[in-house]
């Protein structure tokens, strides 16, 4: 005997079956504490090669495929080797902020500083920067103010 299936029921089927691997392909997991503070670390690089003008350390921090706005990795690196051979000392300050995460990437706005010897006064803006994970790694991938000193 052949039992038939309604097109409705084979419907609510397929409906439950899609709904479930949607969902199950949509949640997004919290970051743990220890993956925030991978992000802060990269930040944490990037002042430490400022205060130590280390180009090598900073380009690190910078991922390769740097883009934002019409910036991309080398300008960004340009920019901050200009500033090397200018100043005989800077220091760079981040105002911690919550991490924003979701998969390979983190998001982290906050205050920014900059000073510098011979600088009038110090330089101030807020920053949103945006990190990518790629292999293991995080590192900036847009969000660096060039220019503002």
């Amino acid at each position: 005997m052949k039992q038939h299936l309604s097109y409705t029921t084979i419907s609510l089927f397929i409906f439950t079956l899609l709904g479930g691997l949607l969902a199950t392909g949509c949640e997004s997991k919290k970051p743990t504490r220890a993956e925030m503070d991978e992000v802060k670390q990269v930040m944490e690089k990037r002042q430490q090669a400022i205060h130590n003008k280390d180009i090598e350390l900073y380009k690190q921090v910078i991922f390769k495929g740097y883009s934002d706005g019409g910036v991309n990795y080398d300008a960004v690196i340009a920019d901050m080797q200009d500033k090397f051979d200018r100043y005989d000392k800077i220091e760079f300050t981040f105002q911690r902020s919550t991490v924003d995460m979701k998969m390979n990437s983190a998001r982290m706005v906050g205050q920014i500083s900059y000073k510098a010897t011979g600088m009038d006064k110090p330089a101030y803006d807020q920053e949103r920067t945006i990190f990518r994970k790629v292999d293991g790694k995080w590192q900036i991938s847009a969000g660096i103010k060039i220019g503002l000193f």
